[in-house]
């Protein structure tokens, strides 16, 4: 079970709270126990924050069958280039054959 306490105006949780504390070489008379721990923001949609302006674009090439995956910032096609040459994986040819999957 953890314990949050409030130290020197800040609010820290942790799972151990002797092993806190003597890590942070205070007692348990320097800290106010808090009853009602704070709850961390939920992620109900199970998506990371810095993906939630992202969306999944599918990548196809003429030279073969592989769907390439990839995340762009929501309502942008940046160009194959510019998304994927960056990585230094693909030939200048092999980035000019592809292409944006129409169906995404």
């Amino acid at each position: 079970m953890e314990t949050t306490f409030k130290y020197q105006n800040k609010i820290i949780t942790t799972p151990n709270l002797e092993k806190k504390l003597k890590r942070m070489k205070i007692s348990i008379d320097d800290i106010e126990i808090i009853n009602t721990p704070i709850k961390k923001k939920s992620q109900d949609s199970g998506i990371e924050d810095y993906m939630l302006d992202k969306e999944e674009v599918v990548i196809l090439s003429k030279l073969d069958k592989i769907r390439r995956i990839c995340f762009v910032p929501k309502g942008t096609r940046p160009s194959i280039k510019e998304l994927l040459g960056k990585q230094n994986l693909y030939s200048e040819n092999e980035l000019m054959n592809m292409y944006y999957d129409i169906l995404c």
